[in-house]
């Protein structure tokens, strides 16, 4: 498993099946995330823009930025650029919250749902091939046990976005 060591340093034992897992997602995590990257025909967007506009598409309410930033796990100062360059782009808008004077809403725009529908379904599409070594079975099972490790994670206090959440067409995510 090209990074996994062969044997434990300081048991001298092969790794445990435990340990194999971890240096498996270890070499895959990294290299999945520039995959993604290279995949994206944005049209001139950034991967972060095209997620958060894929927040907004997929949020069950107007989010405020502090949403936002729990949403993409980043930080405010991240957020508020990307807002800043995607309002500027006239794919989002800011609105004052109606009963919160201090908060400001972020929606998307007639053309930002445009952009989100088209860059996000053509995306999806590119990436997704990397899947087409795995048999339909496999790749069930894949879902299911990246659901259950998702759950995990937000058991253990992570911010994991829902099952669905920003990741899949609404109503096909299966449990």
């Amino acid at each position: 498993m090209g990074d996994m060591p062969a044997v434990n340093a300081d048991r001298g034992v092969a790794p445990s099946l435990r340990e194999q897992v971890f240096y498996a997602f270890a070499r895959f995590g990294p290299a999945w995330v520039r995959y993604l990257h290279a995949s994206v025909g944005l049209g001139g967007l950034s991967p972060a823009g095209v997620r958060l506009l894929s927040a907004l598409r997929h949020h069950p309410h107007p989010p405020i930025m502090r949403d936002l930033v729990q949403d993409l796990g980043t930080t405010a100062r991240a957020v508020t650029g990307l807002v800043d360059t995607l309002e500027h782009e006239g794919l989002v808008r800011r609105t004052r919250h109606p009963r919160d004077r201090r908060a400001i809403l972020i929606t998307l725009t007639s053309k930002g749902e445009q952009v989100v529908d088209r860059v996000g379904q053509e995306h999806v599409e590119r990436a997704s091939a990397l899947f087409d070594v795995l048999s339909e079975q496999d790749q069930a099972d894949l879902v299911r046990i990246l659901g259950l490790l998702g759950d995990e994670l937000a058991a253990r206090g992570q911010s994991v976005q829902p099952r669905g959440f920003g990741c899949s067409p609404a109503g096909t995510e299966s449990n």
